[in-house]
């Protein structure tokens, strides 16, 4: 069998399953490789399997789904809330017709956020369903499990997310995100911080994610008065000093704060049911989660500048 053939053809589809199913694209990669890596000593009856895709799919859930399950002990001891890896493209997208089909689904970033509320294989199941629109008796044979047992385990998922997304605002892809992120960083270039409280529904929720790597709100802050004086006491100590970019983080609109060139922080924004406001802001700056951004660095001067409230 020609592994390098398989790798080609097969990769993107396995990499995007992947990272749907653990929310980490450095973890999605490992789990591609190693897939890839035990092919090659592994005496597998290609001639006799009824599709490579299946046998693939279900050697990369199977991972995933041990991936999952340890992943979910470690998160216990996480310093603060665990937010996904996002996978970062400039603001227009990157041309790519594979990215764009992605960013045309429903799996944005606050979409892969709400993913945490399910179980392991609540999350391969609904991913798997909902990104190759697999039958549940696919999934079944696929899986190993009974129909029966699959149906359940996709209902019970899109209960759970359903009810996440009551708490925390519309996940799917919005036009009004694109408005307010553009707002946000007229509001932080120009350090009006008060038109940010304008932006901000009155139960807006502000979460981040700095890993125990930098310094972070290790709870969520809730509400909108809380959140801006957040803001305003960050700004005030020089954090958000530095070069703002609009980008696109797992396809959703969103910004990233370049310091000296490098990459600091990314956020973006949920709207609220009417668009009109900010319900969730997501702050990423735990340096492991920012690699994918490396590439946006840039000499200090070039993009708009944060401002420093005196």
């Amino acid at each position: 069998m020609d592994l390098d053939r398989l790798y080609r053809q097969y990769r993107p589809l396995l990499f995007t399953a992947a990272y749907r199913m653990l929310g980490s694209a450095a973890e999605a990669e490992d789990a591609v490789h190693d897939l890839f890596a035990s092919l090659g000593t592994a005496a597998v009856p290609w001639d006799e399997l009824r599709s490579e895709q299946a046998y693939l799919l279900r050697l990369l859930s199977n991972r995933c789904l041990n991936v999952l399950k340890s992943a979910r002990r470690r998160r216990e001891t996480y310093p603060g809330p665990w937010l996904p890896e996002p996978l970062f493209e400039p603001a227009g997208g990157s041309g790519d017709p594979l990215r764009q089909v992605l960013d045309r689904e429903a799996f944005t970033y606050a979409f892969l956020v709400l993913l945490e509320e399910l179980s392991p294989p609540e999350r391969v199941v609904f991913v798997l369903r909902e990104t190759l629109d697999l039958g549940y008796g696919e999934l079944a044979e696929l899986l190993g499990r009974t129909e029966s047992g699959c149906r359940q385990l996709c209902s019970r998922a899109r209960r759970k997310l359903d009810r996440a997304a009551e708490r925390s605002g519309p996940a799917g892809p919005s036009p009004q995100a694109e408005a307010l992120v553009e707002a946000f960083i007229g509001a932080a270039s120009s350090g009006r911080y008060e038109t940010l409280l304008e932006l901000l529904s009155e139960d807006a929720v502000f979460v981040s994610d700095g890993g125990g790597r930098v310094r972070s709100a290790l709870f969520p802050i809730l509400g909108r008065s809380r959140i801006h004086a957040f803001f305003q006491g960050i700004a005030r100590k020089g954090s958000l000093a530095g070069e703002l970019l609009p980008v696109r983080l797992s396809g959703q609109p969103g910004i990233l704060l370049l310091q000296e060139g490098r990459p600091r922080f990314a956020f973006t924004v949920v709207p609220d049911t009417g668009g009109n406001g900010i319900r969730r802001i997501y702050m990423i700056s735990n340096p492991d989660k920012l690699g994918g951004a490396a590439g946006f660095g840039r000499e200090p001067g070039e993009g708009q500048s944060a401002a420093i409230i005196p």
